[in-house]
């Protein structure tokens, strides 16, 4: 049963699990970047986790006056996890000078 369930796991070829020692080196050096986040990242942790909780993740906001009524009731959650700041996420930043950097979702800001 495990083997099947490792096997059904659909990642995206870009997703790749990162060492927590990795990332603890990294916060060491100066970031190059700012605390913001950038629309693309912005789009791809909310779609994340929307599909997190249409798949059964339990939310980690209060639903008080959400309607679950609602299409997109999943999405407005999600949305509403990241500006509040409360999702665990890493966000990895390759830069073209081939240096990286990650960012806890909790510390990047939205600007727009």
């Amino acid at each position: 049963m495990e083997e099947l369930r490792f096997e059904s796991r659909v990642l995206h070829p870009e997703v790749q699990s990162v060492q927590r020692d990795k990332v603890a080196e990294t916060l060491k050096t100066e970031r190059v970047t700012e605390a913001y986040y950038t629309k693309y990242e912005y789009t791809c942790l909310v779609a994340t986790r929307a599909q997190q909780i249409a798949d059964g993740a339990r939310p980690l906001i209060s639903l008080d006056g959400m309607l679950t009524s609602d299409p997109r009731f999943v999405w407005n959650v999600a949305e509403r996890e990241v500006q509040e700041g409360v999702l665990p996420f890493i966000i990895h930043r390759r830069l073209p000078s081939g240096i990286s950097e990650y960012w806890s979702a909790m510390e990047l800001k939205i600007i727009w």
